[in-house]
């Protein structure tokens, strides 16, 4: 049977049916994708959040706790033993340098003196007598040694002029025998007298003996009026008497540890112990400004400054903490050893200073590429400093220093994207002083600028749907023709 009219091939009526489905895909996708997608960018509306760039201050700041206590304490001791006759002081009592504070008993002390003056006497006395003895020794040996000198050279010559005379034959030989003996006995006389020399060598060895015992003396006499002096106690510093560990009539043994009596504290200048843990510890610097309170002075607070860090750790419930010393004035007295302080550490404070938060850092390039695809084109080559693989610090920007988070050397750059003329443009900046939300921008930025800080809320989602009717038909392809 033959039917009228043409009819192509199966295949051909496929396509027919497949074009029709997409064009009305299509159609429905201008309409219901189209909207939802620029909705962003249409009707004034931008899809970031942007943030202001205005002055305003920078303030980090550590919290911690600590001890106060003097910063010149003395505990004052004896270093002899002995009973304590008057304690001339008490708790509160104010004390100057040098000031007696105490005395023990001295009886005992001076009669040590007495005796010791007593041995030097008698050392200086038998130091004179050798002296005296040797010099008299030394008159006598001399005059001895001169006369049979003399007698010696006479004898001599005598027997010379007999021994002329004998050869002569004017004289017997008996007279020549008596003038040689003579003269030999006076010679002999003069070497006994020149032999005793020796015994002054052995008197002067006496006298450096007893000279030395004066020096023995001298050193005992001295030590003695040194325990006499010690006898008194004395304040070796200013301050006020804190602590009183004895009493009158209390009898204290200096043996092998100097036993306490008061302890002076200068309380015009107080430091306060502050355990700063070791993840705060960094941005801690010597000379920050402190301020704290105590329980004692709900309303007040106490200004300080940071005068040393402890290198050696304290662990604290198991938590590393650092000794932070810090000095404050307190002429009024108000502060007392062993209250307990609420620290603030003020890290770096700046008024009056450009403000960007830390998220401006954040923000990458491929963010801004979701929604204004034609930023950056061309430049798929170069590496973005702004975006992934950057260098970046933990808050999006290249640092110069480590430490910089909390108040630390802050000095660093990064790129933030900044909305100009109805569109976003990169911008590098140099930043410095930071706190928890902020830094100090120092170039880069102007104030009133708006700085992109985030996405608005939605905005990823219609980002991230197909766009346009080649969206639609590449999700038609994808979902409804996927199969065919």
């Amino acid at each position: 049977m033959i039917r009228s009219g043409w009819v192509g091939p199966p295949t051909m009526k496929r396509n027919i049916i497949l074009a029709s489905v997409l064009a009305l895909v299509l159609l429905v996708g201008s309409i219901w994708v189209g909207p939802q997608i620029f909705a962003v960018k249409q009707n004034g509306q931008i899809p970031f959040q942007l943030a202001e760039v205005k002055p305003g201050e920078i303030f980090s700041r550590v919290t911690t706790t600590g001890s106060v206590n003097p910063v010149l304490s003395v505990t004052v001791s004896t270093q002899e033993s002995g009973t304590i006759r008057e304690l001339l002081v008490d708790v509160n009592s104010q004390v100057k340098d040098g000031e007696v504070i105490a005395r023990l008993d001295q009886d005992v002390l001076k009669a040590e003196v007495l005796q010791s003056r007593a041995k030097l006497a008698d050392a200086r006395a038998n130091l004179a007598k050798e002296r005296a003895g040797v010099q008299m020794q030394k008159d006598q040996i001399a005059a001895s040694i001169a006369e049979t000198r003399v007698s010696a050279e006479n004898l001599e010559e005598k027997y010379k002029r007999a021994a002329e005379l004998f050869r002569r034959e004017l004289i017997s030989q008996d007279e020549l025998d008596s003038a040689k003996a003579d003269w030999e006995m006076a010679a002999s006389r003069l070497k006994d007298s020149s032999a005793r020399i020796g015994q002054i060598m052995e008197k002067e060895a006496a006298v450096l003996s007893a000279a030395a015992k004066v020096k023995i003396s001298e050193a005992e006499l001295e030590l003695a009026q040194v325990k006499l002096k010690r006898s008194v106690i004395r304040a070796p510093v200013s301050g006020i008497i804190i602590l009183k560990n004895v009493e009158a009539g209390q009898t204290v043994a200096a043996s092998l540890q100097s036993p306490p009596l008061v302890t002076i504290a200068d309380l015009s200048k107080m430091k306060v112990d502050a355990w700063v843990d070791e993840s705060d510890i960094g941005s801690v610097r010597v000379g920050q400004d402190v301020q704290f309170q105590v329980d004692s002075y709900p309303g007040r607070t106490f200004e300080g400054k940071v005068v040393k860090i402890y290198p050696t750790p304290q662990i604290l419930n198991n938590v590393v903490t650092y000794d932070t010393e810090i000095h404050v004035d307190n002429k009024d007295l108000a502060l007392k050893p062993g209250m307990t302080a609420n620290i603030t550490i003020i890290l770096v404070r700046k008024n009056d200073v450009l403000l960007v938060p830390h998220a401006a850092l954040r923000i990458q390039s491929n963010d801004v590429r979701k929604f204004y695809p034609e930023i950056g084109q061309g430049r798929q080559g170069r590496r973005d400093p702004g975006g992934p693989g950057g260098q970046r610090s933990s808050a999006g920007g290249e640092r110069k220093a480590k430490g910089a988070g909390r108040g630390g050397p802050p000095e660093g750059r990064g790129s933030v994207w900044v909305f100009r003329n109805g569109k976003p443009d990169r911008v590098r900046i140099r930043y410095e002083a930071q706190d928890t939300r902020n830094m100090e921008v120092t170039e880069g930025l102007k104030e009133g600028d708006q700085v992109v800080v985030g996405i608005q809320a939605g905005a990823s989602q219609a980002a991230r749907a197909p766009s346009g009717s080649a969206g639609a038909a590449s999700f038609v392809r994808r979902r409804i023709l996927g199969g065919f």
